[in-house]
């Protein structure tokens, strides 16, 4: 069985798609808010009869498939609490799936708190609010604002470069090494 390769497309911040044949490379500009709702690939058709599978990405930063165990804490609820593995994370929100069924509902406030599993095994510990809550799922929104993304976080959730490796130093430590070597 021959496996075709899905691409990836991200949604442009005016709410366009751009799809480019990967056989005749024409490309065609559409309003990406008809494929909302579609799940999984879709199959679009060319001009040139030839027929690909791309998936729409509608979100707005870049979201990785993490596996990474935390607990979490309902406000309202003083010392009611549950474990949870963090399965996907971005530096507004994370995904993660309880080891049992919980009581959460969309809109609940919690504080998230889990172990990055990078060489520094830092700690993320932030407020959210519930924004789906299906069985063992929850998919969270961080409550603080944009403009204060936790740096290590961000520096967790970069993208490598497709030249090479970048290197695995942080911001706070390449702050600090060129203050000692400037």
């Amino acid at each position: 069985m021959i496996q075709t390769l899905v691409k990836k497309i991200y949604v442009n911040p005016d709410g366009t798609v751009t799809f480019i044949c990967p056989k005749c490379n024409s490309a065609r500009r559409e309003a990406a808010e008809q494929y909302k709702y579609c799940r999984g690939s879709l199959r679009i058709e060319c001009t040139c009869t030839n027929v690909y599978e791309v998936q729409l990405e509608f979100r707005k930063f870049y979201s990785k498939e993490t596996y990474l165990d935390g607990l979490y804490f309902i406000s309202s609820q003083r010392g009611d609490w549950g474990k949870m593995v963090v399965s996907n994370l971005s530096v507004e929100g994370c995904g993660f799936e309880t080891l049992k069924t919980n009581t959460l509902v969309a809109g609940d406030e919690i504080r998230v708190e889990f172990m990055l599993d990078d060489h520094r095994n830092c700690m993320i510990r932030q407020k959210a609010v519930v924004m789906v809550s299906e069985g063992k799922y929850v998919g969270c929104k961080f409550s603080r604002p944009p403009s204060l993304v936790d740096p290590d976080l961000a520096f967790y959730l970069r993208k490598t470069s497709t030249e090479g490796i970048i290197p695995d130093v942080s911001p706070r430590e390449r702050n600090v090494e060129s203050v000692m070597t400037g």
